[in-house]
């Protein structure tokens, strides 16, 4: 009972520690639109000028990562089994299987936006397609491909997962998976980030290495911002991408089913999957409050 009541409070502070982060993106996201609309009065537009994406994300991951570091810092972390070098087979495996996360995540995510389109009757628009159709490609490079990977594999890998091991790698993975779907924001990042963020809580876990989840999600996130944007504009590019794509969630769904016996994951210090394993990883107060800043976040990004 003693170690429930533990990790029920571990949980909830990691909840409250991640709900910051997503409560100073709200904020620096309100002060920026304000600051734009004041400038754009007097004829100057910043919306989309190449300095502007770069520098509000750095702010925030900066200053909100910064705030969710110094809640949870002095937690324990526990780092397990000295990690197995990561060969090329699981490397590959690894890859398309994230291939297939992000198809079969998206798919889900374009079926519910069309069912709330059709019950609402206004058109959804992906906030995060709107963004970047409007930036230059150095701009994408530098938020997409290299800040965003290298902030929230350290944020969600690294800092969240070494926190909650001691409690098994089931726990840890799905947590950290769960808050790093939630924190993109809206319906559809949603459901490809969490599927996505299994693969690599699993991939860090057993290999002990960021390195590895930083490049898979750079390539990811190359493949889902640059490769995308040009693939629109070429009818060829485009067949060959859809091509890559369907293939490569192909042989991930296959590799998925054929691998996931072979899964190893270790208990922890103290066990909690199980019997009232989900109360204690996700109905505490921080992980309340996380879930209810995020649903904000989730309505804000559908209605502005």
């Amino acid at each position: 009972m003693d170690d429930r009541k533990e990790a029920w409070k571990t949980f909830s502070r990691i909840g409250g520690g991640y709900a910051i982060f997503l409560l100073v993106t709200f904020a620096l996201q309100v002060q920026m639109s304000i600051l734009t609309a004041v400038l754009f009065r007097f004829g100057i537009d910043i919306t989309f000028k190449d300095w502007y994406v770069p520098a509000s994300s750095l702010a925030v991951y900066c200053l909100g990562g910064g705030l969710t570091y110094l809640v949870v810092r002095d937690m324990p972390v526990f780092k397990g089994p000295e990690g197995e070098k990561a060969g090329v087979k699981m490397l590959t495996a690894g890859f398309f299987i994230c291939i297939s996360a992000l198809f079969f995540g998206n798919l889900i995510s374009l079926g519910l936006m069309s069912m709330v389109s059709a019950i609402s009757g206004k058109p959804m628009v992906n906030p995060l397609s709107e963004v970047l159709e409007n930036l230059s490609s150095w701009s994408i490079l530098i938020t997409m491909v290299v800040m965003a990977p290298v902030f929230e594999e350290i944020l969600y890998r690294k800092v969240l997962m070494g926190r909650i091991r001691q409690y098994g790698d089931k726990a840890a993975i799905l947590v950290s998976s769960f808050v790093f779907g939630l924190s993109h924001g809206n319906f559809y990042q949603f459901f490809y980030a969490f599927g996505i963020g299994l693969v690599f809580g699993y991939i860090y876990i057993r290999t002990g290495k960021l390195r590895y989840t930083i490049v898979f999600h750079m390539v990811i996130n190359f493949m889902g911002s640059f490769v995308a944007l040009r693939a629109a504009g070429s009818l060829w590019f485009s067949a060959l991408y859809s091509l890559f794509i369907l293939g490569g969630a192909a042989a991930g769904t296959v590799l998925f089913f054929t691998s996931r016996k072979k899964l190893r994951l270790e208990p922890g210090i103290t066990e909690i999957w199980g019997r009232g394993g989900f109360r204690v990883m996700f109905l505490n107060l921080g992980m309340v409050i996380f879930f209810l800043t995020a649903a904000a976040a989730f309505l804000i990004s559908e209605i502005s």
